[in-house]
């Protein structure tokens, strides 16, 4: 059994390290870098979802190339990610994940409003900042700032620029968490239930758009879950 992890915006393949003390001890966690961070320093940011589910694509579909169970989680930008590749996953006839959870995403049709990637620098950042999970490190020190300041504007991109297309549902649960600070309507959260013929689950826990560092030990729950309850 295994979950297979996406990155929200400006994340690294450390940025789940927070749940894996809660995960059961016989299930692998493998988390999916984006180019333009951690392993993949080295590569050009990749600033549409298009061309990071086609780069993500073939190391996907070798790691889903067996018998074993698994689980899709993704946190805001991931969680996109992660419902796309399912989407691909369900047309080529793959091996599909037990479940697909999401936090900190609204539904993939609702259209986002705001264009954050083209703020300029100190709106920018004052922006992340207020969303939350930016290290303190990198709030006071400008130079980390000018660092990563390419690679999140190159996901946020990515994501305000996405454009959702009517296909065909999943096949598999929805499991649907969220922060009580970030819906703003009945239907952003709520709309997830159009995209998969299965059970979809909501739950929202008190907090902004990174409330999943605060339930760590909730969210861990939630991806055991998934193997247990989608057969």
């Amino acid at each position: 059994m295994k979950i297979l992890a996406f990155l929200y915006a400006g994340g690294n393949k450390h940025s789940y390290n927070f749940l894996k003390p809660y995960l059961e001890k016989n299930i692998g966690f493998e988390v999916f870098e984006y180019a333009g961070r951690g392993n993949r320093i080295s590569e050009k940011p990749l600033d549409s979802i298009d061309a990071i589910v086609d780069d993500l694509w073939y190391p996907i579909s070798k790691a889903i190339d067996t018998e074993e169970p698994y689980v899709f989680y993704g946190h805001s930008m991931g969680a996109l990610v992660a419902y796309l590749l399912c989407q691909r996953i369900q047309n080529n006839a793959l091996k599909e994940p037990e479940k697909l959870v999401v936090s900190g995403r609204k539904a993939p049709r609702v259209a986002r409003d705001k264009k954050i990637w083209q703020y300029p620098k100190d709106r920018f950042w004052k922006e992340l900042i207020a969303l939350g999970g930016i290290p303190k490190e990198m709030q006071k020190e400008a130079s980390l700032r000018d660092f990563f300041e390419p690679i999140i504007k190159a996901d946020f991109k990515a994501v305000e620029q996405y454009t959702f297309k009517s296909g065909k549902p999943l096949n598999i649960p929805i499991d649907v968490l969220y922060g009580d600070e970030e819906k703003e309507n009945e239907s952003d959260f709520v709309d997830w239930g159009k995209e998969t013929t299965k059970e979809v689950t909501y739950r929202s826990f008190q907090g902004n758009h990174f409330f999943i560092h605060i339930y760590a030990q909730d969210i861990a729950k939630h991806l055991f879950r998934g193997f247990s309850t989608s057969k």
